[in-house]
């Protein structure tokens, strides 16, 4: 059977064509400008119950949005319709065939679709790699992307890293790339949350082992941290990479 990092590598090389083919350069994506440059319509529809559903009438194919006040909602709602459309690409290139595939592994290659549409691979990382991962940063730079997905996105590197979401204080997510991570916080990990949620500021704490970085993202009647933690033996090579290139330039 295809391993995951399979289908990962399938949807990179996909991503990068769709792009391609919509002539789309540069850092933030407007889902509904790539969509239109693709040949679809953009129908907005308060009627309909799911954020998106893509129909065909003839010819002309139509992605009905449902809108919503957050602006990366219906981002991700078009690029998740794209992804649905052009999945079967996905499973062509991985010698694959729908009804072979495990239940539900559509919609997950429409996730990994839709995501590296709003943050293509080479351009999302390489800026990540200049902000050393700035999430605020990364924001600013693909605002059409949430905070979520953005640190999500951070996942499909080398690097090992695990991202917690904490929201009202509880632990919704919690997910690592290359090395297991306990169900709960660690100490220092605690620590450092718990400061940032009680004094509504973005924090670093390093320790002999780990390294862990948390962000504050309040709202006036929600808070959610975002805590990235990563073993300090991987973020010192990097750091000593970066640090040679320079040196290197020079």
């Amino acid at each position: 059977m295809w391993g995951l990092s399979e289908w990962m590598s399938a949807a990179d090389v996909v991503s990068r064509q769709i792009l391609d083919r919509a002539e789309y350069a540069g850092e933030a994506v407007d889902a509904a400008v790539l969509t239109r440059r693709l040949g679809f319509d953009i129908v907005y529809d308060r009627q309909q119950a799911s954020r998106g559903r893509l129909k065909q009438f003839g010819r002309r194919r139509s992605i009905f949005i449902k809108p919503d006040q957050r602006s990366e909602r219906i981002h991700w709602a078009i690029c998740h319709e794209l992804g649905e459309c052009f999945a079967h690409h996905v499973f062509q290139y991985v010698g694959a065939q729908p009804d072979e595939s495990s239940p539900g592994m559509r919609e997950q290659v429409a996730n990994f679709l839709a995501a590296r549409l709003l943050l293509p691979g080479q351009t999302f990382f390489e800026k990540a790699h200049d902000c050393r991962e700035s999430l605020p940063v990364l924001k600013t730079c693909f605002h059409t992307a949430s905070h979520e997905l953005i640190a999500l996105r951070l996942l499909d590197q080398e690097a090992s890293r695990c991202l917690t979401i904490v929201d009202q204080g509880r632990i919704t997510k919690r997910r690592a790339n290359h090395f297991a991570c306990e169900r709960s916080f660690l100490p220092i990990e605690q620590i450092c949350w718990q400061t940032s949620h009680e004094q509504c500021r973005d924090l670093e704490r390093t320790d002999e082992d780990l390294r862990i970085h948390c962000w504050a993202i309040h709202e006036p009647h929600w808070k959610r941290e975002i805590v990235m933690t990563m073993p300090v033996n991987e973020y010192q090579s990097d750091r000593k990479a970066e640090i040679h290139s320079l040196e290197s330039s020079t």
